[in-house]
């Protein structure tokens, strides 16, 4: 399934920003903001498909068990991580279930922002996992070092490193990632250097609309 079935102007370049956890994608995406392109937030987009899908909202709790939802229903996200990315076959359930509503949301997210913006960046950690890395005109993945994204989910997120590590092996391996970018950022220092880096690839993106 498809986020695109083009639904932007065919001179709307499309840019698929991913990376595994902890890579800095978002910071990626914020100096691409700053510098003109229409962002669609992956993270936001999840969390607007919890709030506003009752549908999704029943299913992942017939998945994942009643105790994710709060007294009003509304998912719980920390204990949906818990449940989800305790088991492969977990977070792969998890992925399913949620693309549809995400799916419909970009759409909606590109299609508004298609009006303003001639670059469209859709900032977003599954995009190979969901198959959609086709959709794109180029794909940018932001990566560091493993100990490093270790590391940076862990104090980000406040969770161990057993579960940091069950995030990580959730989604398809880093070197596959790379293998399949159009561009790499490898995000290995300081979030200055990632900033500086991020504008470099931003000139580069400008030249396919010149």
């Amino acid at each position: 399934m498809s986020i695109f079935a083009r639904p932007v102007p065919s001179g709307t370049l499309l840019i698929g920003l991913t990376g595994p956890i902890g890579s800095g994608k978002s910071t990626v995406a914020s100096v691409w903001a700053r510098s003109g392109a229409g962002v669609v937030e992956g993270d936001g987009m999840g969390r607007q498909a919890l709030l506003v899908d009752a549908e999704l909202r029943r299913k992942l709790a017939e998945r994942f068990g009643r105790e994710i939802l709060d007294g009003e229903g509304q998912v719980i996200r920390r204990k949906l991580a818990e449940a989800a990315f305790g088991s492969a076959d977990g977070a792969a359930d998890l992925t399913r279930l949620t693309f549809p509503v995400l799916n419909r949301l970009a759409r909606q997210g590109f299609q508004k922002l298609s009006k303003t913006h001639s670059v469209i960046v859709y900032d977003a950690a599954l995009i190979f996992e969901w198959g959609i890395d086709g959709d794109f005109d180029r794909i940018v993945v932001v990566t560091a070092p493993y100990e490093q994204l270790i590391g940076r989910t862990v104090k980000r997120l406040g969770i161990s490193r057993r579960q940091a590590e069950g995030r990580l092996q959730g989604q398809i391996g880093i070197d596959e990632k790379v293998s399949r970018a159009d561009i790499v950022i490898v995000n290995d220092g300081s979030i200055d250097e990632l900033r500086l880096k991020a504008g470099e690839v931003w000139e580069e993106l400008k030249m396919r609309i010149m």
